[in-house]
């Protein structure tokens, strides 16, 4: 195997190892609070999520992609600008989320996040002064460390909610045990690596290339949320609470392989990439062709098993109120294959220091849902919505085809046979289920066009 493949298969199964385990684990404790909390729960939660996620998102100047890409990270006043920006954001953040709540409260007049919503927003604060060492270990593409901070992480924090939901079966089990996770994550980083001397410090000489870099970031990141959370935000509004809590379910199940892709894009694709930026295009295209043949090979055959099992997995796990997401689930894990092909073009295009080409894809993105997502729910109710969201990555990919091409590290047949692969597994599948006599994952399905 050459260093290459290697290099980036250790990468991965790492990332994968953690991955799998604290997703596994997050699911597990996620099926036991379904059981402890009600529905509408999960969806006073996603819609305080949104808006926390929001807010950090449209004010990301990539701090770790800086220390990552950059030829100075070493040198304290490099990383003590950037530590010190990521603070002074965090608090930013913070107060912003805070002054928000009144309006959040009163557009979907729920009183009780005028508390839920500030002490949420705490944990925006604590994370502002993680330790950059983090992003030094995905620069160095040292992975055994990061595994084990992402395993405990999620022990730490599966065990804080089940306690919490045990002994308050209230929205506040969930807030406080997403603030406690926040503060043990925080924590734990300062161990990851002793030689940092950190100060909250701006040093001139560097201010201006962290800054620049990151205004890329912070467009794309504020793209990435609208046209990530838009949905979210729409069906929080359209939908009655508890069937907004049923796809929320859905969503955070079928969102699983893209949380995966955009792990493995960001922690071991993006780094090796800047790491061989200065290697020619088509010497470096070739070294990541074959490795992520195997990576997208693998994805599409996780997509199709999942989608053609997704429902049993439902109808066996939750209990009759949340069974809805038995024919939602199917839809969104397909369309997370075009996310998986998404995130594995942006990374190498950030990779090569071309952030701008990922923050107009996801602006295409945000379009395509601005006008689909309330002409599809007119014309087709909840099932014409999700399966525009199911979609929303296709033009993405289109649009960073353009930059791929521009930049000759283009992947598009690879990507197009993949796809097609894909579409041949899910049918194998499905015509194997049923042929068993279990029907297909698409059963429960709501007509398409229903009678008016």
């Amino acid at each position: 195997m050459s260093s290459v493949a290697a290099i980036l298969l250790r990468g991965a199964i790492w990332n994968i190892g953690a991955f799998l385990f604290g997703q596994g684990l997050r699911f597990a404790t996620n099926v036991i609070l379904a059981r402890l909390l009600s529905p509408g729960l999960f969806g006073v939660m996603m819609i305080v999520t949104t808006f926390k996620m929001g807010i950090e998102l449209i004010s990301d100047i990539g701090p770790g992609q800086n220390i990552v890409s950059s030829t100075n990270a070493d040198n304290p006043k490099f990383y003590n600008t950037v530590f010190t920006f990521q603070a002074i954001r965090g608090g930013l953040l913070w107060l912003a989320l805070s002054a928000a709540t009144p309006f959040i409260a009163a557009v979907y007049k729920m009183p009780d996040l005028l508390w839920i919503i500030p002490i949420s927003g705490a944990g925006s604060f604590i994370a502002g002064f993680t330790s950059p060492a983090r992003d030094f270990l995905r620069k160095w593409m040292r992975f055994r460390a990061l595994g084990i901070l992402e395993i405990a992480v999620s022990g730490v924090s599966s065990l804080a909610l089940i306690v919490l939901a045990l002994i308050s079966p209230t929205v506040w089990s969930l807030v406080i045990g997403g603030v406690l996770a926040t503060v043990f994550s925080t924590t734990a980083s300062y161990f990851l690596r002793a030689k940092l001397r950190l100060r909250l410090q701006i040093h001139r000489e560097f201010a201006p290339e962290i800054l620049h870099f990151g205004k890329w970031i912070f467009l794309s990141s504020l793209a990435y949320f609208l046209s990530s959370y838009c949905d979210r935000l729409f069906f929080a509004r359209a939908v009655p609470i508890g069937v907004f809590g049923v796809y929320g379910i859905a969503r955070s199940i079928s969102d699983l392989i893209g949380i995966l892709a955009l792990r493995l894009g960001g922690n071991v694709l993006f780094p090796y990439v800047a790491s061989a930026s200065t290697t020619s295009r088509e010497a470096l295209r070739l070294r990541l062709a074959s490795v992520r043949w195997r990576f997208i090979g693998v994805s599409a055959l996780g997509v199709a098993v999942l989608a053609t099992g997704s429902d049993l997995m439902i109808q066996v796990l939750y209990d009759r109120r949340y069974h809805e997401a038995t024919w939602l689930l199917p839809i969104l894990v397909v369309g997370s294959w075009f996310t998986v092909l998404a995130v594995a073009n942006e990374s190498a295009l950030l990779g090569l220091g071309k952030p701008s080409y990922g923050a107009l894809s996801n602006v295409v993105k945000l379009l395509f849902l601005f006008v689909g997502l309330p002409l599809s729910f007119a014309f087709d109710g909840l099932l014409g919505a999700t399966i525009v969201v199911a979609l929303a990555d296709v033009p993405k990919i289109l649009t960073l085809q353009i930059g791929q091409r521009r930049e000759r590290i283009s992947f598009a047949r690879q990507d197009a046979i993949a796809t097609l692969a894909m579409i041949a597994l899910v049918i194998g599948w499905e015509g194997l289920r049923w042929s068993l006599g279990f029907g297909t994952s698409f059963d429960s399905l709501p007509p398409l066009l229903p009678a008016r």
